[in-house]
């Protein structure tokens, strides 16, 4: 019995080796700086007809090379501005999470990001006869770059491409593909830094 808990205690250490390498060679700082991001640009090509204003917010935790944010965009007149077309209110809405990849901390630091989260469409009919809500899971990929003001302030500018995924056969299985609306979106902002 005591040459099983034995085998066990050493297949249990041999597994939890991965991680304590991993820990050892990551740098001596654990704590990670909060940025808080406002943002305005365009949206462009992809579904877009034009490009499009689009804003928002990013609230995320940089270390010195991996970080992590959450994004709230909103593009309004995605599909076109009232009266031209059927549908006149309308908009696309993202809130998503990304993880990002930076160079290490100096006064101009360059980052990739890829996430997902939610991607909703909304298009509204003035007649109420096509109203469309719908509430997506989306992806996005992109980077970016910080410059450094001081130690609190950076300008931030930040090239992403959006795409949503749907249930194409929704037959209650797990099935995911492509969906039909995708864009990139340029914007530029002001990073406070904490």
């Amino acid at each position: 019995m005591t040459l099983i808990r034995r085998a066990a205690t050493l297949d249990g250490r041999l597994r939890a080796l991965p991680l304590v390498l991993l820990l050892s060679l990551a740098p001596g700082r654990l704590a990670a700086e909060t940025q808080l991001t406002g943002f305005a640009g365009v949206a462009f090509a992809g579904h877009t007809e034009d490009s499009r204003g689009s804003y928002g917010g990013a609230l995320g935790f940089m270390g010195d090379v991996v970080g992590f944010e959450t994004e709230f965009a909103t593009t309004p007149d995605f599909f076109g501005r009232g009266g031209e077309g059927v549908f006149t209110e309308n908009n696309v809405l993202t809130l998503m999470g990304s993880l990002l990849l930076a160079t290490p901390p100096g006064v101009v630091r360059v980052y990739g990001a890829f996430g997902g989260g939610l991607f909703k469409t909304r298009l509204e009919d003035p007649n109420q006869l096509a109203n469309i809500d719908s509430n997506d899971f989306g992806l996005n990929a992109g980077g970016g770059l910080l410059v450094a003001l001081g130690d609190h302030v950076s300008l931030r500018g930040d090239v992403r491409y959006f795409r949503d995924l749907q249930d194409t056969d929704p037959d209650g299985e797990f099935d995911v593909d492509l969906g039909e609306i995708d864009y990139w979106r340029a914007v530029g902002g002001i990073t406070l830094r904490f």
